[in-house]
């Protein structure tokens, strides 16, 4: 019978810290790597971020009391404020928000939320009660998004190219003033439009510091962190697509 070759239980227990020390090891070494790679991709966001000095935000009743002066103070160069969504939805801080704002002279514009299954006429008549001629000075904005159990497939896109047409020559004609569509680029292609002075386009998907199009505002995340009166706040952030002299020119335009 061949004799069993028995180590010492001292050997084995020393395999098991070097084995342990390895794993230890290798998961530091990951962690490390993960750290490094994310501060990689954060350095470069903020080097592609200056290439875009005008910066805006996006406010609706969420967001409670916001202080503009303390946005501007921030670098805030513009603001959108939610007026409206669909039929019969409005933002209980829209007035209180638009009558705050104005003391700030920040860029101001406003924004209404399309429903997929009201009629354009219906939202049309929802966001003029509510805005009134309180629109502020940029174009306003149309936001277009999916919800609930609407997607790429749900939607009947021939009677929603019909409606959101309908609804930004409405608004259009009404406040003689241009529409911008705050959407991804998917959702632009299928709507079939172009961009014109009198339709903008906001891409809610696009990549700074790569070709945006007809894009006139790139959206850069939904929640940038801004301190405002010793809290720190959370707002989607957008930045406008191009540098100061044509943010200049576009508000004289």
């Amino acid at each position: 019978m061949r004799r069993r070759d028995v180590q010492p239980i001292y050997a084995e227990t020393y395999r098991r810290r070097v084995r342990t020390r390895k794993v230890i090891f290798g998961v530091f070494l990951l962690i490390v790597l993960l750290i490094t790679a994310f501060s990689v991709w954060r350095w470069h966001a903020k080097q592609e971020l200056k290439r875009y000095p005008i910066r805006g935000v996006s406010i609706n009743q969420d967001n409670g009391y916001i202080d503009f002066e303390s946005l501007k103070n921030n670098g805030v160069k513009f603001v959108y404020l939610k007026a409206t969504q669909g039929a019969t939805y409005t933002d209980d801080s829209f007035l209180s928000n638009f009558q705050r704002s104005q003391g700030s002279q920040l860029p101001v514009g406003v924004y209404h939320y399309f429903s997929f299954s009201s009629s354009p006429k219906a939202q049309f008549k929802n966001f003029v009660r509510q805005v009134k001629t309180n629109t502020g000075s940029l174009p306003i904005c149309i936001s277009i998004q999916y919800y609930g159990g609407y997607n790429d497939d749900s939607v009947h896109w021939k009677s929603t190219r019909k409606n959101v047409r309908t609804l930004m020559s409405d608004i259009r004609h009404y406040y003689q003033r241009p529409v911008v569509i705050s959407t991804s680029q998917e959702i632009i292609q299928r709507l079939k439009i172009e961009a014109t002075n009198a339709h903008q386009f906001w891409t809610t998907d696009g990549q700074l510091g790569k070709p945006n199009g007809d894009a006139t505002f790139i959206q850069v995340t939904q929640k940038q962190d801004f301190r405002l009166d010793r809290q720190v706040v959370f707002l989607p952030m957008s930045v406008f697509n191009g540098d100061a002299r044509q943010w200049a020119r576009y508000l004289g335009s």
